[in-house]
């Protein structure tokens, strides 16, 4: 059947107007166009639609029974046809660091086989940018509790000790937990992951300096204010030649959690979350250095 949707189009848009004139310049077509369109849509169908006999076109009962068809069916087969509209982009907030191998695995995923762009943001806030919707999920270190968000636990880490190379800590092998109670402690106030009351009561640390990120933190650290606690994956992300990073026993794991709206998510966002989860089985190795046989150094500068 030769038949396309301009025919239907312009059969239904004269039905409503009975008026070939006034239907041909709604469709924005020629008064013969028209006429051409309707005389071959009969043909196809061997049934009269028209009763040309009087000035103003009348439909016969076969174009009665047409219309009434066409009303419901050509509005849906319009919409059937119509391309997909494509899902907005994911924006997914970070701050610290973040977790390279088993996010860029998930960001590959979504964007592979469902044809979602993921665009990372860093944002130095708590919610790396969920509070102000400025992003529509997050990778946020440490545990998050708000009932207007669904989060999950994507992993857990060690941690690693961050010590200036002039800090006497630096002619070390490695430290433990109890030895940082003795020592003064950068804190890092966007995750509050961590703070003195974590240390037992008779070795608790003291705040050298806060920083709210990563920058800042190494900073500090640097300049002898204090010792830095991070997740050895994010201690491997940022390498300075004035910071030494060593093996640390008997702390509390860093745990990394994946959140997002709880009204009105992004549409992929549970499934980008599916794929983090995932992540967990299909990495081949940890994304963190060797512990605690070798400390972590910076390169040193050229």
């Amino acid at each position: 059947m030769d038949i396309g949707l301009q025919h239907l189009r312009c059969f239904l848009t004269l039905a409503e107007e009975k008026h070939f004139t006034w239907a041909a310049d709604r469709l924005g077509i020629s008064q013969p166009t028209l006429s051409r369109h309707i005389q071959r849509l009969e043909g196809v169908l061997g049934q009269t639609l028209l009763d040309r006999s009087t000035r103003h076109p009348r439909l016969t009962a076969e174009g009665d029974r047409l219309r009434a068809d066409l009303q419901v069916l050509l509005p849906q087969l319009e919409n059937a046809l119509q391309p997909a509209e494509p899902q907005p982009s994911l924006r997914l907030g970070y701050a610290w660091g973040f977790p390279l191998q088993r996010g860029r695995q998930a960001q590959a995923m979504l964007e592979e086989r469902h044809h979602v762009l993921v665009q990372i943001v860093r944002r130095d806030d708590r919610t790396a940018g969920l509070r102000d919707g400025s992003v529509d999920a997050a990778l946020l270190w440490g545990a998050v509790r708000d009932p207007r968000l669904v989060t999950t636990e994507i992993l857990r880490e060690p941690r690693i000790a961050a010590v200036s190379r002039s800090s006497t800590l630096a002619a070390r092998d490695r430290v433990t937990w109890r030895d940082l109670g003795r020592r003064c402690l950068v804190v890092n106030t966007v995750s509050c992951s961590l703070t003195p009351q974590d240390w037992p009561a008779d070795a608790t640390p003291e705040i050298g300096a806060e920083a709210a990120n990563i920058e800042e933190y190494l900073h500090a650290v640097a300049a002898r204010r204090g010792v830095g606690l991070l997740p050895v994956s994010v201690a491997a992300q940022h390498p300075d030649p004035d910071v030494l990073y060593l093996p640390l026993t008997g702390a509390p794991p860093a745990v990394l959690t994946y959140a997002y709206p709880r009204s009105n998510p992004h549409p992929s966002a549970a499934v980008f979350g599916r794929a983090l989860r995932e992540g967990r089985t299909a990495e081949r190795a940890p994304a963190r250095p060797d512990l605690p046989e070798a400390r972590l150094t910076a390169p040193a500068e050229a």
